[in-house]
């Protein structure tokens, strides 16, 4: 990955954690900016076959964030940033962003609810729920609403973009062109 995509990333992950931290929302701009210029740097570095690869990566990472977003467990921002830091990394490192930063934010939930007590509850009704759509074979019972008297959110897009920068650092030379 070129020294100005690399730049370019870090600024729209920062920039995306900034907007999130202060208004739970990314602004659908900044990811299809990003996009389109991920779009065109891996073009311009590795023609056709880099813009594939770009193509690719913005669709896994959209993919596999997609299910979660059905279900309420991520925001639509977060699915399109995702799908933009897919089209700067391309498919190997998109999955590999995608599962450090999950992990991060699993992270973080574990600790904001064990530090607010409700670690426990929280597993408990986890269970429940999972308990409930094992019970009537439907995914209904997964889905979360944030709007909840009881629910516990987060700026995802911290977690997910320390685990994108985690993921190039750890993968560096592993991407494609």
């Amino acid at each position: 990955m070129s020294v100005t995509t690399q730049i370019v990333l870090v600024t729209f992950l920062a920039l995306c954690v900034l907007e999130d931290v202060r208004s739970r929302r990314i602004p659908n701009r900044l990811a299809a900016a990003a996009m389109l210029g991920a779009m065109a740097l891996a073009t311009a570095h590795g023609g056709l076959p880099g813009l594939a690869a770009s193509a690719l990566g913005a669709l896994i990472a959209g993919t596999v964030l997609f299910a979660p977003f059905a279900l309420g467990g991520v925001g639509a921002g977060d699915v399109k940033m995702m799908a933009a830091v897919g089209a700067f990394v391309g498919p190997r490192l998109a999955l590999a962003s995608l599962l450090v930063g999950m992990m991060l934010g699993g992270l973080a939930a574990v600790l904001h609810l064990a530090s607010r007590g409700r670690l426990v509850e929280k597993l408990l009704t986890t269970l429940a729920i999972l308990r409930a759509a094992v019970a009537t074979r439907s995914v209904a019972p997964l889905r979360l609403v944030s709007s909840d008297p009881g629910a516990v959110t987060l700026p995802y897009s911290l977690p997910l973009g320390l685990g994108t920068v985690l993921a190039t650092l750890l993968c560096r030379g592993t991407e494609v062109p």
